[in-house]
């Protein structure tokens, strides 16, 4: 039926199509005397099954392999876009961290600055109080100086009231050359001799009494400067944070400071006896034996200073690691939360939502999609482009194809009409049967043919090969225009049309 069909398509009119059909009867009887002279076609129609078989199966691997390409294809896209998310959300973690990392340096650098300044600070504090403390004690010195010369004062406008209450009623001299004291002369008399010694003794004991005032009165200042300075002292050396062996420290000065004061008492009872410079020398003498024990003190606390600062570098060091502990706690906590937030996110998404929460959510990631519809696009263009070549490519193959196409039906049509032109109107007359050889040739041939298409399955470019296969059966029409025998070219014909199809 097959070979009926070829032969009703084969021919272009009615005329061509009872010539030949009528040679039908002429293929069964050369068959059967084949098969009485050795030879048989059962085994070429039985390698052409396998042929026609091996195409369909070929046919339906090519699909699969179309489809399972289409599926991987679809699967490395997805895997390129989580790659390109999750990559996108490295990018960000880090960027948050070196943010974090910033922040903390910024945050160290202004404590660092911080406590410079509380350190300038407490100092000028305690320069200011030393300024302070030494103007009080000034302004008390003056203070106290002021009213000593105010008492003296009084005290002469009340002698004078008294000297002018002890004056007699006289007879004013005009034009009297009077003395600087603005009394006037007496007589130089036994009596008046004896009076003015008198009154030089009160003077002296006057002014002996008022100095011994003075002096007792700088006494009681300079203990009080004394006493205001060792409270200074004290405050300065024993300060709250001072942790080693502060009180010995104290004491030794206390016990200096009255010793000190002992001995400025003793000098200052020794000084009605002695001038008010010798005394004035051995306290400012005593002053610098203390300065001087001030001065190792201090020496000494510096020296603690230095040491306890070492240490509290080293607990600032530990605090600055048990701060880095916490924050790296606070980070991880952070992105537990963050990971935690795009469940809740998914979550939300994956539940039914109002239109409101709906267009929110749109708002919120309208960058996101954006950018991820920017990497779509590129990568949609770039297989435009690869579509547009292989297009190209498969458009250039067509019209080869078709060219070699027509020029095959141009050569069946012209060897056709040459077959029906030489044919002989005797039906019984017999044609002379092909040779042995061409038949083994044809044979091996499609062995051949049937194991290249085999090989070419296996291979990747298993279309191009199967086209370049087409291409191969093509050029055997041109051993079927060598042929004599109208039954093997009719084979021939069946063998191409299905290998085309």
């Amino acid at each position: 039926a097959l070979l009926i069909s070829l032969i009703m398509g084969g021919g272009g009119n009615q005329s061509n199509w009872y010539c030949l059909f009528g040679k039908v009867t002429q293929i069964f009887p050369f068959s059967l005397e084949s098969e009485s002279g050795g030879l048989s076609a059962v085994p070429v129609l039985n390698l052409l099954y396998e042929v026609l078989q091996l195409q369909r199966r070929a046919q339906r691997a090519l699909h699969e392999l179309e489809t399972q390409q289409l599926k991987n294809s679809s699967d490395l896209e997805h895997l390129q876009h989580s790659n390109c998310r999750l990559k996108d959300q490295l990018e960000h973690t880090r960027r948050e961290n070196s943010g974090l990392h910033e922040g903390e340096r910024q945050l160290q650098l202004k404590i660092k600055t911080l406590q410079n300044c509380l350190k300038s600070e407490k100092e000028e504090v305690q320069k200011l109080q030393s300024i302070i403390s030494s103007r009080a004690t000034q302004y008390n010195h003056d203070s106290k100086r002021k009213e000593r010369e105010c008492t003296k004062l009084k005290e002469r406008l009340n002698q004078l009231l008294m000297d002018k209450r002890d004056k007699k009623l006289s007879i004013e001299m005009s034009n009297y050359v009077g003395r600087s004291d603005g009394k006037r002369g007496l007589w130089k008399t036994s009596k008046m001799e004896a009076r003015h010694e008198g009154e030089m003794y009160r003077a002296l004991l006057s002014d002996y009494e008022t100095r011994q005032r003075s002096l007792v009165l700088e006494n009681s200042e300079l203990k009080k400067v004394l006493q205001h300075m060792k409270k200074d002292m004290i405050a300065i050396l024993s300060p709250k944070n001072v942790c080693v062996q502060p009180e010995p420290a104290d004491d030794s000065l206390e016990q200096a400071v009255s010793e000190g004061e002992e001995e400025a008492g003793d000098r200052s009872r020794e000084s009605l006896e002695q001038s008010c410079e010798q005394a004035r020398e051995q306290l400012t003498n005593s002053i610098r034996l203390q300065w001087r024990k001030l001065k190792s003190h201090m020496e000494r606390l510096d020296s603690q200073v230095s040491l306890e600062r070492e240490g509290d570098e080293m607990m600032s060091r530990k605090e600055h690691e048990d701060e880095m502990q916490r924050m790296r706690l606070e980070l991880q906590q952070c992105k537990e939360f963050i990971h935690m937030q795009q469940q809740l996110l998914q979550q939300q998404l994956s539940s039914p939502c109002d239109e409101e929460t709906a267009a929110l959510l749109n708002d919120c990631y309208t960058l996101e999609e954006k950018e991820r519809l920017k990497e779509e696009w590129r990568l949609f263009s770039e297989q435009k482009r690869n579509f547009e070549r292989e297009r190209k490519n498969f458009t250039e193959a067509a019209i080869r194809l078709g060219h070699e196409r027509k020029a095959f039906e141009e050569d069946r049509a012209a060897w056709l009409k040459t077959q029906f032109l030489n044919m002989t109107p005797f039906v019984d007359r017999k044609r002379p049967a092909l040779s042995e050889p061409h038949v083994i040739k044809m044979l091996r041939f499609i062995h051949h043919l049937k194991a290249e298409y085999i090989k070419n399955l296996e291979s990747e470019g298993a279309k191009k090969n199967i086209e370049k296969i087409a291409f191969k059966v093509v050029r055997m029409k041109f051993l079927a225009m060598h042929c004599t025998n109208q039954k093997l070219f009719l084979f021939d014909l069946y063998l191409l049309s299905k290998l085309n199809n």
